[in-house]
C-alpha cells in the first residue's frame, strides 16, 4: 500500500511539475511574441502618420486605466520607493524610453531594432554592474557579451547598400540611448521592492501624465488618425505590452526561473526580425541572420543558460 501511495504522489508530483513548465513555456512565448510586436506595431505607426507623442499616449493611456486600482491603492509614489530608483524606473522604462524607441523606428527597421535593443541593452546592464556594484563577469559571460558586440557590429557594419545614411546613424544612437535607459530601469526596479504589477502601474501612472503634459504643447494626430489603426495599436502598445506582458513574464519568471525565462527573451530578436521582413516588408539577407544569431547566442549565454543546462 506504502509503494502504491508513493508512486501515486510521485506520478502527481511530475504532473505538476509538467504543468508549472508547460505554463512557464506559454507564457514566455506570449511574452516574446508580444515585446517584437510592440516593435512592429510600432515600427508601422512610425512610417504612417503618427507622432513618438501618439504612439507614449497610445501605450500609457491603457495601463493608466486598467491599473488604477493599484496605483490608487498603493498611492501614486509607493512607500518605500526611493526618488533616485522611482526617476530611473520611470525615464528607463516609461515616457521618455518610449518616445526614445518610437523616434528611433522612424529611421531604423523594426528588423534592426528588435536587434540592437536587447543585445546593446544587455552590454550596457553588464557595465553598469560592473561600474556601479563592483559585479565581475566570469568568463563565460563575457564571451557572450563580445558575441553580442560582434553581432551588432556586423548588423552595422555589414550593411548591404554600402553608406549607412546620416538618418540610420542617428536611429542606432537612439536605439543605444534607449537601451542605456531600460538597463537603468532594470537594477532601479530590483533595488526599488516594487512586484511586477506595482512597478507597471507605477511607472503607467508617470508616464502617462508626463505624456500628456508634453502632447499639450506639441499636439497630437490621433484625432484625424483612423479608427481601425488607433485601436490596433492601442491594443498592440497599451493592453498587451503594457498589462498583458508584466503578467505574462512574471509568471514565466515563477514557472521556469529568470534564467529560462531570459532565454525565451533572447528569442525576440528572432520573432521582430522576421516579423519586419514578412509583415512591413523589410529587407532580409544573410547579415541580418548573422546579427540574429550572434545576439540570440550572446544574450544567452551572458544569462548563464548555457551554464545551468550543463550543470
Amino acid at each position: 500500500i506504502g509503494f502504491i501511495v508513493m508512486s501515486e504522489t510521485s506520478a502527481l508530483s511530475a504532473t505538476a511539475a509538467t504543468e508549472s513548465r508547460l505554463v512557464g513555456v506559454t507564457s514566455a512565448l506570449a511574452t516574446v511574441c508580444i515585446w517584437a510586436g510592440w516593435l512592429i506595431a510600432t515600427r508601422y505607426a512610425m512610417t504612417s502618420n503618427f507622432t513618438a507623442v501618439d504612439i507614449g499616449l497610445m501605450r500609457f493611456v491603457v495601463p493608466f486605466v486598467l491599473l488604477s486600482p493599484i496605483w490608487i491603492k498603493k498611492g501614486i509614489w509607493p512607500k518605500g520607493l526611493s526618488l533616485t530608483n522611482g526617476l530611473l524606473m520611470i525615464i528607463g522604462s516609461g515616457a521618455f524610453y518610449t518616445l526614445m524607441v518610437a523616434s528611433a523606428l522612424q529611421f531604423v527597421p523594426a528588423s534592426h531594432v528588435g536587434i540592437l535593443l536587447p543585445g546593446v541593452m544587455a552590454v550596457w546592464a553588464v557595465l553598469i554592474a560592473v561600474l556601479l556594484f563592483g559585479e565581475r563577469p566570469g568568463k563565460v559571460r563575457i564571451a557572450g557579451y563580445v558575441a553580442v558586440i560582434v553581432g551588432v557590429a556586423s548588423l552595422v557594419a555589414l550593411k548591404p547598400a554600402g553608406v549607412i545614411s546620416d538618418d540610420m546613424l542617428m536611429g542606432y544612437g537612439l536605439v543605444s540611448a534607449g537601451a542605456f535607459m531600460w538597463a537603468c530601469y532594470t537594477h532601479a526596479m530590483r533595488q526599488s521592492g516594487l512586484g511586477a504589477l506595482e512597478a507597471a502601474s507605477f511607472v503607467g501612472f508617470w508616464s502617462f501624465v508626463v505624456i500628456a503634459i508634453i502632447a499639450l504643447f506639441t499636439g497630437t494626430t490621433l484625432g484625424d488618425a483612423p479608427t481601425g489603426d488607433i485601436m490596433m495599436l492601442m491594443t498592440a502598445q497599451g493592453l498587451l505590452a503594457g498589462c498583458v506582458a508584466v503578467i505574462t513574464y512574471g509568471l514565466a519568471v515563477r514557472h521556469i526561473g529568470s534564467t529560462g525565462a531570459s532565454a525565451f527573451g533572447a528569442m525576440t530578436p528572432a520573432l521582430t526580425a522576421l516579423g519586419g521582413v514578412v509583415l512591413l516588408s523589410e529587407p532580409g539577407n544573410l547579415t541580418l541572420v548573422l546579427a540574429v544569431v550572434l545576439v540570440i547566442l550572446g544574450v544567452m549565454t551572458a544569462s548563464g543558460v548555457f551554464r545551468r543546462v550543463r550543470v
